[in-house]
C-alpha cells in the first residue's frame, strides 16, 4: 500500500491516534476535547472508532459540527524542529463519518463555476502538519473534508496562509521551545448568511487561531480572527436567512461586522471565547493580555490590505518577540504582542 493510499485508508485512519495533549512539554495537558462545552457536544456527529465522537488523524483532532457541516475546532500539534518539504493531494471524504454531513467538490464547490472564489479552506494547513518522520503521512491526511472550511480564495490564499506560515516559521526559530499546540476554526453565529446556491449551507463569516507556546517555563496562549465577510458580500454569494430576503442586519457577524476581508488581528482569547461559545482555558497556560481592544474596530476599519495590516499591527506597547529572527517568508508581520 502507497502512503497516499495510507493516508485515506479507513482501517489506517482509525489506528490514529489525533492529537497530543502533551505535546509541548510533556507536563502541561492542554485538551482539546475540554474545548468544545457540553451542550455543543450534542452537535458532535457520530465517528466510527470513537466514543467521544472525535476524528483523530495524525497529530491531528477534529471536533465537527454536523448540523453546519464544518469543524467546531481543528487541534493540532508542530514541531517546528523538524520541518519537511512535502507534496499535495486532493480533497476526499473520511469513512469514518456520514459522507452526507461533509462538504466535497461534486456536491458543493461545483455549484458555481463562474468564479473560483469559494476554496477549500485547510483548517490545519498541509504545511503546518509536515514535520518529524510521517511528515508525508500527516500532511496528506489533511485533505480530509472535515478539516476544511469555505473560503473566499483571496482570504485563503491570503492573509490566513500568511498566519499559517508566520506560525510556522516562529515555531522554527524559538531556541528551545519548538513545540506548539494550535486551535482553529470558524466562528459559527445561528445568524450566518446562507450560501447562494445552496440554502442549507450558512457560511461562517469569521475565523479564528488559538496558538499555545512555552516561554521559559510557562506556557502562554494567545489568540488571532479575521474575515471573509467583504469578500462574501461583494461576490453576491449570499442567499437569504430562514426563507425571507436577506438583509445588512442578517450578515452583520456583530462586533466583526466593519472587518474587511483581507485582515488578521491579534485578540484578547476571551474574545474568542464568547464569539464561539468555546473555552480555551487550561490549568498551567497564561492567557496574553492584548492592550488597546476598545480601538480595535478603528484598526480594523483602516485594513484593506497586508501593508495596512503591518502599520496597523503595531501594538500600544513594545512587544517582545520569543526570537530575533525575521520571518522574511511570511508575508506579514504581526508584530505579536508576546510575555515579558
Amino acid at each position: 500500500m502507497t502512503l497516499l493510499s495510507q493516508a485515506f485508508d479507513k482501517a489506517q485512519l482509525l489506528r490514529c491516534k489525533g492529537y497530543d495533549t502533551k505535546f509541548i512539554n510533556r507536563k502541561t495537558t492542554v485538551s482539546c476535547e475540554k474545548v468544545v462545552p457540553p451542550l455543543l457536544k450534542e452537535e458532535l456527529p457520530a465517528v466510527e472508532g470513537s466514543k467521544k465522537k472525535i476524528l483523530h488523524y495524525n497529530g491531528l483532532s477534529v471536533l465537527y459540527h454536523a448540523a453546519r457541516r464544518v469543524p467546531m475546532v481543528a487541534a493540532y500539534n508542530i514541531d517546528g524542529s523538524s520541518k519537511e518539504s512535502v507534496k499535495r493531494t486532493s480533497f476526499r471524504k473520511d469513512p469514518r463519518m456520514d459522507p452526507a454531513i461533509q462538504l466535497s467538490q461534486e456536491d458543493f464547490y461545483n455549484l458555481r463555476t463562474d468564479i473560483t472564489e469559494f476554496e477549500i479552506g485547510h483548517m490545519a494547513a498541509n504545511n503546518e502538519m509536515a514535520w518529524g518522520a510521517d511528515a508525508q503521512l500527516q500532511s496528506y491526511r489533511t485533505f480530509h473534508y472535515p478539516n476544511s472550511v469555505p473560503q473566499a480564495e483571496r482570504l485563503n490564499s491570503g492573509i490566513w496562509k500568511s498566519l499559517e506560515t508566520y506560525i510556522i516559521n516562529e515555531s522554527a526559530s524559538i531556541s528551545g521551545h519548538q513545540r506548539i499546540a494550535v486551535f482553529t476554526g470558524p466562528i459559527l453565529k445561528k445568524n450566518d448568511p446562507s450560501y447562494k446556491e445552496d440554502p442549507s449551507f450558512q457560511i461562517p463569516l469569521c475565523f479564528y487561531k488559538v496558538v499555545v507556546f512555552e516561554a521559559g517555563n510557562q506556557l502562554y496562549a494567545t489568540g488571532f480572527i479575521m474575515s471573509h465577510y467583504e469578500r462574501m458580500k461583494a461576490q453576491n454569494m449570499f442567499g437569504s436567512v430562514t426563507g425571507r430576503t436577506l438583509k445588512a442586519a442578517d450578515i452583520d457577524p456583530g462586533f466583526f461586522g466593519d472587518f474587511p476581508y483581507k485582515k488578521v488581528f491579534q485578540v484578547n482569547i476571551k474574545l474568542i471565547e464568547e464569539e464561539t461559545g468555546l473555552k480555551f482555558t487550561w490549568a498551567g497556560v497564561k492567557k496574553i493580555p492584548v492592550p488597546g481592544q476598545v480601538n480595535q474596530v478603528k484598526k480594523i476599519k483602516a485594513i484593506d490590505s497586508v501593508a495596512d495590516a503591518q502599520k496597523a499591527g503595531s501594538p500600544s506597547r513594545s512587544p517582545v518577540r520569543l526570537s530575533n529572527k525575521s520571518n522574511s517568508n511570511s508575508g506579514l508581520r504581526l508584530n505579536l504582542i508576546l510575555p515579558v
